[in-house]
């Protein structure tokens, strides 16, 4: 796509140690210059919860109001969907 004499691209990185880094080849030459905008599409790892136990720990307990002895997993779509 061209805009006011610009060619736009999209190319997905990764942020590492300071420097973006493209997931895939990108067809610019050395030192050109660019203007990135930022999109995060992936949530940052917390360091003190490396397997994600502590997030899912917090859902303990989530569904206040739901009915004791109900299969609430089994029967997720009449809970979810009322």
């Amino acid at each position: 796509m061209r805009l006011e004499g610009t060619l736009m691209s999209s190319v997905d990185a990764i942020y590492e140690d300071g420097v973006f880094k493209p997931e895939q080849p990108v067809s610019l030459k050395e030192k050109t210059r660019v203007h990135l905008v930022i999109e995060n599409v992936s949530p940052v790892a917390d360091d003190n919860d490396p397997t994600g136990w502590k997030t899912a720990e917090s859902f303990v307990g989530f569904i206040k109001d739901a009915p004791r002895g109900e299969p609430i997993a089994r029967e997720h779509n009449k809970h979810l969907y009322k």
